[in-house]
């Protein structure tokens, strides 16, 4: 079987080449992380890889997502390698799809028992496709999405005849907090009737079958969409207040999403925003119970990087609520109209990147634009707020400040002589 090693130490590198060659496997290797990633794109890329968390060019974790995120390649098995033992170091290279992790030191027996049970699941897994499931009561189409524990199937409810989105668990390779968290997923959607988040209509929780289906939004991505279409300022600011309207439902239903982000709000057809993938929420209802080993990960630094709020980026787990959510709305919109991060960070690695959430002040939207309206930088700046008792209290009393400015600046273009823009 081929398998990849990726490591920018060459000490590294060559002491597992001499090693896994020993053991049956044909080797490739990799010095930096944009030549790792053109050896898994290749027409016949291994199906087996060790990469290094830290290298050059491209992480190994970012490797791993982009790999992971593609539903079209072929199903690879990836094992990260770091020197950092850290739980929560774990969790985030789990998040990104990774199949396994290992800390550096290495010890040979342990990393030929790991690459063994790997070479079972890959032979057992066909190579371009998962198996096609069997699910009562829907008619299964093809492969949408797939990760390192679930895939993700369109499908069809053959009562109602409505396309759904089947998200499945591999509960043979999940871990119990991976199965917990899944669990946790389907009863946060089973809580949900908006227009503005995805509905679930059937679910299953059972260690042989965990699945639960889904409304298929026929669409793209908020990120996909505003790429493509390139609407107007206006438009973007009145589907965030619509994502705000989606996300007031979920707070009051005690659910904060904590992992707001362009790719986790699809566009259905008709143009209307829909919140889905509530993997990472949490309970705004603290207990008083002892904490319990799987919740002690909530400190963790949990979701995307790019709109994570200071509490989230410095682990602060008694801090984040639902004001987290707007920190991250309020992040989109500076994105989609300013095309530059409040923190300067589109271009830093993921730990730059929660490093300059933590510490450092967003840039005033009108030092990036001196155009820039300064109502709607007076409310991105609440938003964006260090302290969250300073941003707005709800999404709800964002949604209506950004309608009002919508309404304001409309009824002053009515009056005004000549046509004005965001700009002015």
């Amino acid at each position: 079987m081929k398998l990849l090693i990726a490591d920018d130490n060459p000490v590294w590198r060559n002491l597992i080449s001499a090693a896994v060659e020993n053991w049956g496997y044909r080797i490739e290797s990799a010095s930096d992380g944009n030549e790792a990633y053109g050896y898994l794109r290749s027409e016949d890329p291994p199906r087996l890889a060790l990469l290094d968390w830290l290298m050059p060019g491209m992480e190994g974790v970012e490797i791993c997502r982009r790999i992971k995120q593609d539903p079209e390649h072929p199903f690879t098995y990836i094992i990260l390698l770091t020197s950092r033992d850290r739980d929560e170091d774990m969790i985030q290279g789990l998040d990104a799809g990774a199949d396994d992790y290992l800390t550096k030191p290495i010890v040979a027996p342990l990393l030929k028992s790991r690459l063994a049970a790997a070479r079972r699941i890959i032979e057992a897994v066909p190579p371009m496709k998962w198996t096609k499931p069997q699910i009562e009561g829907f008619e299964i189409d093809h492969l949408i999405g797939r990760g390192a524990f679930a895939t993700v199937w369109k499908g069809t409810h053959r009562s109602s005849g409505k396309p759904t989105a089947i998200k499945i668990i591999r509960a043979d390779l999940a871990t119990d907090l991976v199965f917990e968290r899944f669990a946790r997923e389907i009863q946060v959607m089973r809580k949900m009737d908006h227009p503005g988040i995805a509905s679930i209509y059937a679910s299953h929780l059972e260690r042989d079958l965990a699945y639960y289906a889904m409304e298929l939004v026929e669409g793209e991505s908020l990120a996909n969409y505003i790429a493509s279409e390139a609407p107007r300022a206006t438009r973007i600011i009145e589907m965030m207040a619509k994502v705000c309207d989606a996300l007031q439902h979920a707070h009051d239903h005690g659910v904060i999403h904590r992992d707001v982000k362009p790719s986790n709000i699809m566009v259905g057809k008709d143009g209307q925003p829909k919140l889905v993938d509530f993997g990472l929420s949490k309970s705004m209802f603290r207990t008083k119970l002892p904490t319990s080993n799987s919740s002690t990960h909530d400190g963790a630094v949990l979701g995307t990087p790019l709109y994570m709020s200071p509490e989230q980026a410095r682990g602060d787990a008694e801090s984040v609520d639902h004001r987290s959510d707007l920190y991250a709305v309020a992040t989109m919109l500076y994105l989609f109209l300013l095309r530059e991060h409040p923190h300067g960070a589109l271009s830093m690695s993921r730990e730059e990147t929660i490093h300059a959430i933590a510490t450092t002040s967003p840039r005033p939207a009108t030092e990036v634009n001196p155009k820039f309206n300064p109502q709607l930088e007076a409310i991105l700046s609440r938003c964006l707020a260090d302290n969250p008792d300073d941003r707005p209290q709800t999404a709800g009393q964002l949604a209506t400040e950004l309608r009002e400015f919508l309404n304001e600046r409309a009824a002053s273009r009515s009056q005004a002589p000549r046509p004005q823009s965001l700009d002015d």
